[in-house]
């Protein structure tokens, strides 16, 4: 058998890296997903904006409008069902 030994400062010191570097990881990863949810918060503002320099409705009203017109053909359907 060969021998084996192993460094216990060296080995600790490694131990004690690592941790830091699961720490500082865990760190970056809060700031990586409150920058991403910054981001999402910032495009909606910007294309709102964008938007409202052209004169165009915004994603929201869009969708609004969609759902009444959805609303609308239902009753339109319905009303030409109805005898």
């Amino acid at each position: 058998m060969g021998n084996k030994v192993i460094n216990v400062d060296r080995y600790a010191k490694y131990v004690d890296e690592i941790r830091e570097l699961k720490s500082r990881n865990t760190d970056l990863e809060k700031l990586n997903m409150d920058l991403l949810r910054r981001i999402d918060e910032l495009h909606g503002e910007y294309l709102e904006l964008r938007y409202a320099m052209k004169g165009m409705a915004s994603q929201g009203e869009v969708l609004a409008l969609r759902k009444k017109i959805l609303e609308l053909q239902n009753e339109l359907h319905l009303a030409m069902l109805a005898p």
